[in-house]
């Protein structure tokens, strides 16, 4: 194994640990004067870092790609402020992991009067480094100008600090990546932790974040030269392996120790109601469905290959491995007598969110059912239609849904493909062998073995080029925490974030449901049975994508084919940058607060 592996909790003696609340002096390190006076202590410092807390994840519902049922979040719908919890625990933890890793750095004198070898010391030197170029690097794209400690301040110190301007911040970030990549091994043959590979990546990501392009496209390829990582060969089975050399850094679930990134309501809200689940709460949204190109690598809205009759039809095949496929009673193969429920079956059923499909087949004994994952019989069921498949597979029906132990990726080789050729596309040097070393090895593995020829990326303008990495980028990591970082650094949130999220129409009449006769219900409830009987199901006709791979939807309201379902605000004067947090503006008087908080 040569990836950083790090089970959610995977060390079992950390638990308790992972407890306690982040301290700049935590009870597990004693204090600064007394601790650090072994390698196990040295060592547990070390291990408590690989955990989210120092790691946080990005709420799925901040980007485009996801459309949740009941609010938009503080990020996109105007309500953050200087008092949000999730910026003040980001800020917080970030600082107390840094404070963490100049104890360990400045402690490596002490470790060598113990007799700790130096090629201990020298790891142990660049896990510090590793975490304090990713925490430096993901305050600089967050905060802009931040408080930077080389050092280790006092806590007097630390409450007296004024900002130092991001490009310092971002320097530092760099430095500490390459003297992490200077320490750390490719490899390990235990348990798995900071790589080469990972401070590279990470460095990568950091420099792309905040458009330094000619780091990032460097970062990337030192990665890349390294030849450890390698892509997967199934993109579907990618996210539910046990074990993958795509993986640099990631997060898996335990079943033995009941720990889990996927946890019970993730998996409630993601499957279909007949399996158990809430039908769609967190739902793949129309932009992505909209994203996803044909197989002749136009989007729809150029294709000839586009069927709106049949949206996934002809699709990039990451579509259908992303998204649960399914068919309405109007789908073409329905008509003429070729359909077969079992192409449709997820978890035990065959699915449809089509309002005239009353019931569905039952897979383990071909039953029919009601079909409780459309508003024909459910008036909760699927909001916009559509579930989410990636990520999930059987594990997700086991525990009693207490939650699946599916790996989550917080950096892997394909994002590292794809940075290398953005940073190349802005830099003006993206060539045909950039294209073919990253773009088409990711379409290249999404067809294998589909038996389509994958279409090929080739060079044109710098335009055209952005287009294509950015709805490459929308596909490929589609439902795995990157998209709202993308929106903001691309500054395209403004336009994405100003327009609202979309669900079907809910067009039921009271309680009553369709059974078939459409004098029962409503006239609006009929017109919902129309568009699905014409083959608008649930998009209508052919939406235009822009220069950035993003659909607009609006036509599809008046047409009555979707609804808006909640509003989006942002601001862009403010917005781009995350306010410092109340409570350290209110004991720092040398803090200032970023513009229009």
């Amino acid at each position: 194994m040569k990836q950083i592996k790090f089970t959610i909790c995977i060390l079992s003696f950390l638990t308790l640990m992972s407890c306690v609340d982040l301290n700049l002096m935590p009870l597990s390190e004693g204090s600064s004067e007394n601790w650090y006076s072994s390698q196990a202590e040295i060592e547990m410092s070390l291990n408590d870092f690989y955990r989210k807390d120092f790691f946080p994840f990005d709420d799925m519902t901040w980007g485009d790609d996801v459309a949740a049922r009941n609010t938009t979040s503080a990020m996109q719908n105007g309500t953050l402020t200087a008092e949000n919890s999730t910026i003040g625990t980001r800020w917080t933890n970030y600082y107390k992991g840094i404070a963490r890793a100049l104890r360990i750095i400045n402690n490596m004198d002490k470790a060598r009067e113990m007799g700790i070898s130096e090629a201990d010391i020298t790891q142990y030197e660049g896990e510090a480094y590793f975490y304090m170029g990713y925490a430096y690097g993901m305050i600089a794209f967050h905060w802009g100008d931040a408080i930077l400690d080389k050092v280790g301040m006092t806590l007097d110190e630390a409450y007296s600090a004024s900002r130092s301007p991001k490009a310092d911040v971002l320097a530092y970030s760099y430095e500490c990546f390459d003297e992490a990549a200077s320490r750390l091994p490719t490899s390990y043959s235990g348990i798995q932790r900071a790589t080469k590979g990972a401070a590279y990546a990470f460095k990568a990501r950091v420099a792309l974040y905040n458009g330094d392009y000619a780091i990032a496209a460097e970062a990337a390829k030192a990665c890349m030269d390294l030849n450890v990582y390698k892509l997967h060969d199934n993109y579907r089975d990618l996210f539910t392996a046990s074990w993958s050399d795509e993986w640099i850094f990631f997060f898996r679930g335990d079943v033995t120790l009941k720990q889990y990134h996927w946890v019970a309501a993730d998996v409630l809200n993601c499957i279909s109601r007949l399996s158990g689940g809430w039908g769609g709460q967190k739902a793949p949204s129309y932009e992505l469905i909209c994203a996803y190109p044909c197989i002749d690598g136009k989007p729809i809205d150029e294709s000839p290959l586009y069927n709106p009759k049949d949206i996934f039809e002809n699709r990039d095949p990451r579509m259908a491995m992303t998204i649960v496929p399914f068919a309405s009673a109007y789908t073409k193969s329905v008509l003429d007598g070729t359909y077969d429920p079992n192409d449709y079956v997820w978890l035990g059923y065959e699915y449809s969110p089509d309002p005239t499909r009353i019931t569905v087949m039952r897979a383990s004994d071909g039953t029919q059912v009601g079909n409780n994952d459309s508003k024909a019989r459910a008036e909760h069921a699927s909001y916009n239609g559509f579930l989410f498949k990636k990520f999930i597979d059987e594990s997700f029906l086991e525990n009693s849904y207490a939650g699946a132990p599916t790996t989550y990726p917080y950096l892997r080789y394909g994002d590292v493909l794809l940075m290398y050729a953005e940073a190349m596309i802005e830099l003006g040097q993206c060539t045909q062998d950039v294209l073919d070393q990253t773009i088409n090895k990711l379409r290249e593995r999404a067809y294998n073995g589909t038996g389509i020829s994958y279409p090929q990326a080739t060079v044109g303008t710098q335009q055209q080029m952005r287009t294509l990495v950015r709805t490459e980028r929308f596909i490929e990591l589609a439902w795995e925490g990157h998209r709202y970082n993308d929106l903001i650094r691309w500054r395209i949130a403004e336009k994405v974030y100003n327009r609202p999220v979309y669900f079907l129409d809910r067009a039921w009449s009271g309680n009553t449901m369709w059974d078939g006769d459409e004098s029962t219900v409503s006239d609006k409830y009929q017109r919902l049975i129309q568009n699905w009987k014409d083959g608008n199901y649930p998009l209508g006709g052919v939406p235009q994508i822009d220069e950035d791979g993003i659909a607009d939807l609006s036509y599809m309201v008046d047409a009555g084919y979707i609804v808006v379902a909640t509003e989006r605000k942002f601001d862009a004067n403010r917005d781009y940058l995350w306010p410092i947090p109340a409570s350290d503006l209110l004991i720092n008087s040398n803090l200032t607060q970023n513009p229009n908080w």
